[in-house]
């Protein structure tokens, strides 16, 4: 069976803003992909070679201020914000149906998605949901996220703490096996760490995290009915296991896959079990999306 290669792209979001994304496959399941907070496509890169490629079409995204993506000093770094670029990405591409797959941070913006069209306003419907580690809830911030907050604090401390040891402290929170935090993991973090506007992203985006708009969001997830796979690392030190409980309690008919000794990024640290569980998932319902 053919398993597909991704090739970078450019989307360029209300005419002026370019974001980058990377797309493989030919098959007729549309998969939209979205990582986590300080994190970028290539975060999927160890997952996404699983999919056949006769079977989906998958597009990682790098969200606003991430990755390859322009990062605009607009100040338009919040969860709506983001959720409405995915929207218009999606109506670019032209889908009438879409499963989109989000991870922590990228999780909240996929339920944001899911509760703008479910008013049935927009020409897509999301078709399916998955959801890891997913930042569904307000949550005391880390104490590095928090100082990001200050407006004197932050950008010192983006510019003293040298941008190596932030990715090893950063990696050796959110792996448990370290075993997993390779050279090659290392760089690719470490990439996307540091540079241009990165700094800037991350602390708007910090400061976007409103937790009053977030509670109000997480009053709306029993509104939906989209078909949903939660998968979380048993371990996970970022989000609490705790959250996904929650989370699988307020999505209607949703599954909770659970994976032991494992982190908070189970499709880095564990990519043939997270792929098999999604497998499982887009197997159990009928048919591919219209």
């Amino acid at each position: 069976m053919p398993h597909l290669h991704v090739e970078s792209k450019i989307f360029h979001y209300s005419g002026n803003v370019p974001l980058h994304y990377q797309a493989g496959g030919h098959g007729p399941l549309p998969l939209i992909f979205l990582h986590g907070f300080a994190s970028a496509h290539t975060t999927w890169h160890d997952i996404a070679g699983l999919f056949p490629a006769d079977r989906f079409r998958i597009f990682l995204l790098d969200l606003k201020g991430f990755g390859l993506s322009a990062k605009p000093r607009d100040n338009a770094y919040t969860i709506e914000d983001q959720a409405a670029m995915v929207q218009a990405f999606i109506r670019e591409q032209g889908f009438r149906t879409v499963i989109l797959v989000g991870h922590s941070l990228g999780g909240a913006v996929a339920l944001r998605v899911c509760l703008e069209t479910r008013q049935g306003e927009e020409a897509f419907t999301v078709g399916k949901l998955v959801l890891i580690g997913c930042a569904a809830y307000p949550k005391r911030l880390p104490k590095f996220f928090r100082r990001l907050k200050n407006p004197l604090i932050g950008p010192l401390l983006l510019r003293l703490i040298p941008a190596r040891v932030m990715v090893r402290d950063t990696l050796a929170k959110v792996f448990y096996d370290a075993r997993a935090i390779t050279p090659e993991r290392f760089e690719r973090y470490l990439r996307y760490f540091r540079g241009k506007g990165i700094p800037y992203a991350m602390r708007a985006t910090v400061k976007g995290l409103d937790p009053e708009a977030r509670a109000r969001m997480g009053e709306r997830y029993r509104e939906l009915a989209v078909p949903t796979l939660i998968i979380w690392g048993e371990e996970d030190r970022i989000i609490k296991l705790k959250y996904g409980h929650r989370l699988h309690g307020d999505l209607a008919g949703s599954q909770l896959k659970i994976m032991a000794k494992c982190g908070h990024i189970p499709h880095e640290e564990r990519p043939e079990e997270t792929y098999a569980a999604m497998e499982a998932f887009f197997d159990s319902e009928d048919g591919p999306p219209q």
